[in-house]
């Protein structure tokens, strides 16, 4: 068996069997080397530890390549690997050049800031969402390994296509964190900071379903109550404003006092989403609003509507009151129903509703096998597959219902084709149920005329 002698008994033909029983080093870490490959060594560790490595002299200064650690990679395969660097040497290449380069290669998390400050944040209207996706999706272990963490170079398209498989079950956020990160890399290697091959390329996309969810007319005063509700004052009035402008999230988000004119009941949008301008007529309820938030200002240097606390200086992702107020929404409509169907000695309607404001989710537990018993599901007063995105197609889809034009539509929700408006022209099924009834009535008439 090798010893601790540093002559010929660190040198035999390594094999599982020899490599398995070689002793550990008291401390610090013991080398040996291969009778067969040239230059392949294997570094044994105190605590067990062992790795493969290729000792060489190159040009005169001797240089430690690291192989793969054993048993993870086979003697076989070291010694291939031991081969193929030793050829690169015999062609006066030094690997140990390409080594030093990935360590001090840029990370995919380092990219990203070059990219945002330097393209998405100057470029990209959406800048704020790219920075949303990069922080959940990608600088996270939720789909897997932390690729920010990543070199470039460590960032492959079979790392990435794995990443983009977890994400499933969110196919359209799947498909722009994908964008994003093949945006990233095309820049990188633009810009010169990356020289590799794109590993976004080749990836196929989710297929994408258009969405369709509005709030329903059973669904509004349910939804306004829990509104009313909130205690968070600012988000509230955020969703409203969402709600009763269709504006996008993000631009409500920045809306600025010096961008709205109250006499005029107006609000111009300077960049949207789509790169136009917009101006947006506000209802008699989005002035109500706007008063509201004026007379509640208490920091009056904000020049946003819609003031918070961090950096950016209004609020920023309104999600977890969103949550709160669908919940509120789902336990007050759940309650309601049984209020129809139970009997008022054995259900206070009263009390129950106050559960349902102040404690939303126990008391959809609490009632829901009761709500069984009388036939009710929890599924149909449930309002948490609600969107926030899907208040602007609330206002496009009430439009429609009332009987407003497409193209009225349109300009209202400030949509670059006809074809982006052509949605609710299916969502509104006013005029197909009116024609459903004629179609039915008459096919019973024809049972009262053979009569």
């Amino acid at each position: 068996m090798p010893s601790d002698d540093k002559t010929a008994s660190n040198r035999f033909d390594f094999t599982k069997r020899a490599i398995d029983a070689l002793p550990l080093p008291a401390a610090g870490v013991a080398y040996y080397y291969d009778a067969k490959a040239k230059g392949l060594a294997l570094s044994v560790g105190k605590t067990g530890r062992k790795a493969f490595l290729l000792y060489r002299k190159i040009k005169g200064k001797p240089e430690r390549i690291k192989i793969g650690p054993y048993p993870d990679l086979s003697i076989e395969q070291a010694r291939k690997a031991t081969d193929v660097l030793n050829a690169q040497i015999a062609q006066e290449a030094n690997p140990a050049d390409s080594g030093r380069a990935k360590r001090t290669e840029m990370t995919l998390e380092e990219l990203f800031k070059i990219y945002y400050e330097r393209h998405s944040q100057p470029r990209k209207v959406t800048h704020e969402e790219d920075v949303a996706h990069f922080a959940r999706h990608v600088n996270t272990t939720v789909h897997g390994p932390n690729l920010a963490k990543l070199r470039l170079s460590e960032v492959t398209r079979a790392k990435l296509t794995a990443h983009h498989a977890k994400m499933v079950a969110i196919p359209t956020t799947a498909n722009r964190v994908l964008a994003l990160l093949s945006s990233m890399f095309s820049k990188a290697i633009q810009w010169s900071l990356f020289d590799g091959n794109h590993p976004c390329r080749g990836i196929q996309k989710f297929p994408e379903r258009s969405r369709d969810r509005f709030v329903q007319p059973d669904e509004m005063p349910r939804l306004l109550y829990a509104l009313e509700n909130e205690p968070n004052e600012v988000v509230r009035d955020f969703l409203m404003m969402a709600l009763f402008t269709g504006a996008r999230r993000q631009n409500v988000l920045t809306m600025k006092w010096a961008d709205v004119h109250m006499e005029r009941k107006e609000w111009r949008i300077e960049k949207t989403k789509n790169g136009t301008s917009q101006t947006l007529p506000l209802s008699h309820a989005a002035i109500e609003v706007l008063k509201r938030r004026s007379a509640a200002a208490t920091d009056q240097k904000s020049a946003f509507v819609f003031p918070g606390p961090g950096a950016d200086g209004h609020i920023v992702d309104p999600q977890r009151a969103w949550s709160r107020i669908l919940i509120r929404g789902t336990a007050v409509g759940l309650v309601e129903a049984i209020a129809e169907c139970a009997k008022a000695k054995t259900f206070d309607y009263r009390l129950a509703l106050e559960e349902a404001t102040a404690f939303p989710l126990q008391c959809i537990e609490r009632f829901e096998s009761l709500a069984k018993k009388h036939g009710l599901h929890v599924e149909h007063y449930d309002l948490r597959n609600l969107h926030i995105h899907d208040l602007r197609r609330t206002l496009g889809s009430w439009l429609a219902s009332g009987g407003t034009s497409l193209p009225i539509i349109g300009k209202a929700l400030n949509h670059k084709s006809p074809q982006a408006t052509q949605v609710y022209a299916r969502l509104s099924l006013g005029p197909v149920r009116e024609a459903v009834e004629v179609a039915t009535a008459a096919m019973l008439q024809t049972v009262a005329q053979t009569k």
